[in-house]
């Protein structure tokens, strides 16, 4: 009988334990996740990308800003706790004044770091995409539920020197693990038509 509890006592500390357990960019990445999509194409064709059916979303004006070029924000609608998940693309200039994939990497993980409201969880190289990229996988370290969670995936346009930056960010509840795959899945989608 004592083995008997303690075995279930190791069981149930183990399930427990496993689903606190934080997920990597590559378990969101390979989670397996169904949901409705459509196309999108940007309005000048720079790039397409499958978005989840019914999502709003908006073509950013970023004339003031000279480093932004160009992007898209997706966001659901709020869940039953209502908070709310996006995707964001970015196209932008360097940022890096050594202008190279790796250089425009590491000069974003300098400014995350500088961050005392951000933690990165992982980041480094990846086969993500067809194109070289990178990518960095953060949060926020206010300990609050529905805390913001983020994946940023890095690439090189392949038309011209400047990046693209693609963004999942999702609020850290019961169903992160569900809305930052399906997320992810959409930002794999991601094509560049120049």
């Amino acid at each position: 009988m004592f083995h008997k509890n303690i075995l279930l006592i190791l069981f149930f500390t183990t399930l427990f334990s496993c689903s606190e357990k934080q997920f990597s960019f590559e378990n969101y990445a390979n989670y397996p996740v169904k949901f409705a999509k459509e196309n999108f194409f940007y309005p000048n064709n720079e790039f397409e990308i499958f978005l989840p059916l019914n999502w709003e979303s908006k073509i950013e004006n970023y004339e003031d800003n000279d480093e932004i070029i160009l992007g898209l924000d997706a966001f659901s609608k709020p869940d039953d706790e209502n908070f709310i998940h996006g995707i964001s693309i970015q196209k932008t200039k360097p940022f890096s004044l050594k202008k190279d994939l790796k250089s425009e990497y590491d000069y974003f993980i300098e400014k995350i770091n500088q961050k005392a409201s951000l933690e990165i969880i992982d980041s480094g190289k990846t086969d993500f995409l067809t194109n070289e990229a990178y990518f960095i996988h953060s949060k926020s370290n206010s300990g609050n539920y529905g805390e913001l969670e983020m994946i940023t995936i890095i690439t090189k346009s392949s038309s011209d020197n400047n990046y693209f930056y693609l963004n999942a960010g999702a609020s850290r509840t019961k169903e992160l693990n569900k809305n930052m795959s399906m997320m992810l899945s959409c930002l794999k989608t991601f094509k560049q038509n120049n």
